[in-house]
């Protein structure tokens, strides 16, 4: 009866020190989570400020642009509330409009500000996709300890849920499907 005893209670002590194991796992990787997330909200804001600066630049050094709707997207993002995946959405479409308008007119491209505008805008998106990079590894590895036994178990108990990707979507598709 006594080794039963101490038998079971190994394997109940066994179990904790597993479950406490993959509890603090779970909170290491909200901790890269939550980074991942600040720094990705840090360079949405400035790439949200760089693209305003834009607007305001092309306004000023090109009067027919004052009465046309300019960025139409940034001016819907910066009135809107919009969660961290449909912030890159619109502001991946916001970003090639610009790129668009800078196509059709050569003299706005050739904006010495502006300039200075898109080597900054290249390298907060080379930032955030790092950023998108490290938070999408370790959604990875957060999302594969919900759904493994026996780290599960510690997921059920504290209510952890699989999380979102970020995804880098094919927007002219989505456009064109949109049209249809």
């Amino acid at each position: 009866m006594y080794y039963i005893i101490v038998g079971i209670v190994t394997l109940v002590m066994l179990f904790i020190i597993l479950e406490v194991n993959y509890y603090n796992k779970f909170q290491l990787l909200h901790i890269k989570i939550s980074e991942a997330l600040n720094n990705i909200d840090i360079l949405f804001e400035k790439k949200l400020n760089l693209l305003d600066r834009c607007i305001t630049i092309i306004k000023d050094s090109n009067k027919k642009y004052k009465e046309e709707e300019l960025l139409d997207n940034l001016i819907k993002i910066k009135n809107q509330k919009f969660n961290r995946f449909d912030l890159n959405r619109e502001l991946t479409i916001a970003l090639r409009e610009y790129y668009a308008l800078l196509d059709l007119d050569k003299k706005l491209a050739q904006n010495s500000s502006l300039k200075n505008i898109n080597e900054d805008l290249i390298e907060i998106d080379n930032d955030l996709n790092a950023a998108k990079k490290y938070y999408n590894d370790n959604i990875v590895m957060y999302n594969n300890i919900v759904k493994c036994f026996p780290s599960n178990l510690v997921a059920i108990l504290f209510h952890y849920k699989k999380e979102e990707f970020f995804k880098e979507e094919k927007i002219e598709t989505l456009e064109i499907l949109k049209e249809n």
